[in-house]
């Protein structure tokens, strides 16, 4: 939870007010981060997140990774800044 709430600050995402959609660009981008950097479950991710089925963060990760999303300098910068900052404390 702790390292979703410093993705979610990185990315300027409110978790209390995401949209109700399971693929909205805003869950898609926090499921990205976390699978890329943690080794958190589908199954909470998509409980978490309200993404539907375990099977539907796959899904919507792997879309997100063959549009090329997660090589674009902005996504990259979030990476660096939930990886390399205390849990919590997410800096500009």
């Amino acid at each position: 939870e702790e390292r979703l709430r410093a993705a979610a600050q990185a990315l300027g995402i409110s978790l209390e007010a995401l949209p109700p959609r399971k693929a909205a660009k805003e869950k898609v981008r926090l499921a990205a981060v976390m699978k890329t950097l943690t080794s958190v479950s589908n199954g909470w991710l998509a409980d978490r997140l309200q993404m539907g089925v375990p099977g539907s963060v796959t899904q919507y990760v792997r879309r997100f990774r063959a549009a090329g999303e997660n090589e674009k300098r902005a996504f990259k910068t979030v990476l660096s800044k939930v990886q390399t900052c205390p849990l919590g404390r997410v800096h500009g």
